[in-house]
């Protein structure tokens, strides 16, 4: 099945893109609103729509489900991009996983962890993020939060130096996902700045392992300015993967197509990431939406992908000289309105 490329961009040119982009549409507040595809049977329909790298938690793909699924991503010219342990979805994480204040949760948290680390490995991929999930706190003073921070310092070094004993230089990287808020109240790691300064308190020996996955709509339901977090993440050398989305200001975490509600912004993005040669996967974590009819379920890839090349594109016609000279001269609506011309 034809894949779509990015033109001119270093390293991976293809796509990626998650299996749970293609839910049900069920929400908090209602069910499905379609029947829910077997996850494995969602291969082939990513494929369809041209993306090269796919994406999985643990609970979607599980160790079990590896040989089929390494059967199909074959079939259909697939790859792994990344692969994700699940911290949140199992009742018993309801209070955290690494956070959590009962022992047995924590180890359950690292096994789970490790055993992502080789189902990673075994599926292809050299990714492999952590998002925090539920670790954070609902009521103040229900954690203690320097025992937590350092919890998390704990869990990350084991899985860490886990990796670097049994795989050596075959070891995958880990990228740290923040979020601001949702599922809790209030996050751990939290923002990139929380999250660059979780990694320099690991162990030196595993640093290099870790690193970040910086989210559109994670950074745009803070008010945060993606552009800046993806540039501080280029300027620590951090930026180990990438998540595409659109986000409508401060809301809930919405997931919708990239290129939507910040198209401006969005070309800017790009240019950022053509001038640092960034040679990683440029992957969508979208959500069909409820409305979507099931014959439908694959337009937010399509309609993401045909945004992210006309922007990509664009974005490779933008004069970076022009933008020098009208940084130097200090006329920054001149910049805006220049921006403005290149993408409409």
């Amino acid at each position: 099945m034809p894949k779509i490329m990015i033109p001119q961009k270093a390293g991976k040119r293809g796509i990626g893109a998650g299996v749970w982009n293609l839910g049900s549409g069920r929400d908090p507040f209602g069910g499905p609103t379609r029947p829910d595809i077997p996850v494995l049977e969602r291969l082939s329909l990513l494929a369809d729509a041209g993306i090269t790298y796919i994406e999985a938690h643990d609970v979607e793909i599980a160790a079990r489900d590896v040989p089929e699924a390494k059967r199909l991503m074959k079939r259909y010219g697939l790859k792994m991009g990344m692969y994700t342990p699940s911290f949140f979805a199992d009742p018993v994480f309801k209070d955290g996983a690494m956070t959590s204040h009962d022992a047995d949760v924590r180890r359950q948290a690292l096994q789970n962890a490790i055993t992502a680390v080789d189902v990673t490995l075994d599926l292809g991929a050299a990714i492999m993020v952590f998002w925090n999930g539920r670790e954070g706190f609902d009521f103040v003073l229900a954690k203690n939060g320097r025992e937590s921070f350092h919890r998390l310092i704990d869990g990350f070094n084991a899985v860490g130096h886990y990796a670097l004993k049994k795989y050596g230089k075959r070891a995958p990287r880990f990228a740290l996902e923040p979020k601001p808020n949702e599922p809790r109240a209030n996050m751990y790691l939290s923002n990139i700045g929380e999250a660059l300064y979780l990694i320099s308190r690991l162990d030196p020996a595993i640093q290099p392992l870790f690193g970040i996955n910086p989210e559109t709509a994670h950074s745009r339901m803070a008010g945060l300015d993606y552009l800046w977090e993806v540039e501080l993440c280029l300027e620590a050398g951090k930026l180990f993967h990438i998540h595409l989305n659109s986000q409508d200001t401060t809301r809930y975490d919405q997931d919708m197509p990239f290129g939507y509600t910040e198209p401006l912004k969005d070309m800017a993005l790009c240019v950022v990431l053509q001038d640092a040669k960034w040679d990683g996967i440029l992957a969508f974590d979208v959500k069909a939406p409820r409305t979507d009819r099931p014959d439908d379920i694959t337009d937010i890839l399509r309609v993401s992908i045909s945004n992210l090349q006309r922007l990509w594109n664009r974005a490779l016609k933008v004069d970076r000289g022009q933008i020098a000279k009208l940084r130097s001269q200090q006329q920054f609506t001149a910049l805006a309105g220049y921006l403005a011309s290149c993408l409409y």
